[in-house]
């Protein structure tokens, strides 16, 4: 993926706090009102990027008759909450977003949505043909079934701020290797002002930094026998890289943080550096939420593109389980996805990533198109992915935190893998 000249990037860029105003092509009075009084519980998520999907939920009640409570909660404690909800048999919540690698964890409890147009009559197309298939599959489907659609298409892009750069008489170029990365950031650090926001917390987005590193090391997760290779040479650099290089140019208090900590932490820059998802980059465009509009650009990372992404899903056992499906179906709608990525919420459907209103609006969009086109990598691809990867988290925030050296954690990590793996049967 090329980089992204700020000057594109927020030409035409408005403010996200209220609904566009260009009407839905699905008629709210199509929809059908034969679940009217039932209520959806509904898990979302903090992050800002679906904010719009609050607001324009109560256009779907007003429509239907059904009355959606939704529960929003920290990205780091979604999998948790949702998988002991789902796993335990209580069933609070009748549908929730999760992300791809929770979704063989998930599988079991996650309705099929194959037969939705049929079973739900009135319901919007899914127009599955929309989707690049290799995003639907990663997704969405699970063993021939389809356990999900998307709601938030996502690739990581490296941010630097170009304001920053220029104080330090830095060219106004995206770095293209991680040690450039680590030497600007050097630079870019004192005065109160940081070079990197590290996510070294014990969270998603930490292991989502160790998994660039790692790629870019040359790690290949497993090996030929399903094994996870997660003590070896490309993992000890990874961890050394983040505690070594990155660490003393990041803020005090980053080893605690996760997604939203890195977003306010270069959105007020104060860091001049950071990965951050296609989804949270409307917000930093916006100047009535972020200082650093017009100020900052976005390239592919030093070592290529990793997958990201939100899915939406019913739960098998739902209460009122075609009132959930309806909702999905109008959630990810052409229509609905148009007003949703209009005001932030990055599109999965390869129609909007080419709509010429939205890409004057999001420039970053032919690249999230690329990349969901072209060749990306992702997380660990191993079952109870989330077990092993915040393992990763932990060891990686030890080896910042300087209780482990990036050796020891390495080597901790390895054998912590390796020892679930083998009590859960994935390997002997």
């Amino acid at each position: 993926m090329n980089g992204i000249d700020r000057r594109q990037f927020v030409a035409g860029s408005l403010a996200a706090g209220t609904l566009a105003a260009s009407g839905p092509a699905f008629a709210a009075d199509a929809l059908p009102k034969t679940y009217a009084g039932t209520t959806l519980n509904v898990l979302s998520r903090t992050s800002p990027p679906f904010d719009p999907t609050i607001k324009i939920g109560e256009e779907f009640t007003e429509a239907t008759g059904i009355k959606l409570q939704v529960t929003r909660i920290a990205p780091s404690d979604h999998y948790a909450k949702l998988m002991l909800d789902w796993s335990s048999g209580t069933n609070s919540y009748d549908l929730s977003l999760f992300v791809y690698q929770w979704k063989n964890d998930l599988a079991p409890y996650l309705a099929d949505l194959s037969s939705l147009a049929t079973a739900v009559p009135g319901a919007p197309a899914l127009d599955l043909d929309d989707y690049a298939p290799k995003v639907l599959d990663i997704y969405g489907r699970h063993e021939g079934k389809l356990v999900g659609l998307p709601i938030l298409g996502d690739v990581a892009f490296l941010l630097y701020n170009t304001a920053a750069y220029a104080t330090k008489g830095i060219e106004a170029k995206a770095p293209t290797s991680w040690d450039e990365v680590a030497t600007r950031s050097k630079a870019l650090t004192g005065d109160g002002n940081y070079g990197y926001a590290l996510p070294a917390g014990k969270t998603p987005q930490c292991y989502v930094m160790w998994s660039l590193l790692y790629h870019a090391f040359g790690g290949t997760y497993v090996d030929a026998n399903g094994v996870p290779d997660l003590g070896g040479e490309a993992s000890v650099k990874a961890l050394k890289f983040m505690a070594e290089q990155l660490q003393p140019s990041s803020p005090p208090g980053n080893l605690t943080w996760d997604y939203n900590e890195v977003l306010n932490s270069f959105s007020t820059g104060k860091s001049a550096h950071a990965i951050m998802w296609a989804g949270g980059l409307a917000a930093l465009a916006d100047p009535a939420k972020s200082q650093v509009a017009g100020k900052f650009a976005a390239a592919s990372p030093p070592s290529g593109a990793l997958l990201g992404g939100t899915s939406i899903g019913v739960n098998g056992k739902a209460k009122n389980p075609e009132a959930a499906r309806l909702y999905v179906a109008w959630m990810t709608s052409k229509a609905i996805a148009k007003r949703n990525a209009e005001n932030g919420l990055s599109p999965a459907r390869l129609s909007l990533l080419d709509d010429p209103d939205l890409v004057k609006k999001y420039p970053h969009y032919p690249a999230v198109r690329a990349a969901f086109t072209g060749e990306t990598f992702g997380y660990i691809p191993v079952k109870e992915a989330e077990q092993i990867l915040l393992m990763v988290a932990d060891e990686a925030n030890a080896a910042c935190a300087k209780t482990k050296t990036p050796e020891k954690a390495a080597a901790d990590l390895q054998a912590k893998a390796t020892q679930f793996m083998r009590r859960r049967g994935y390997i002997k």
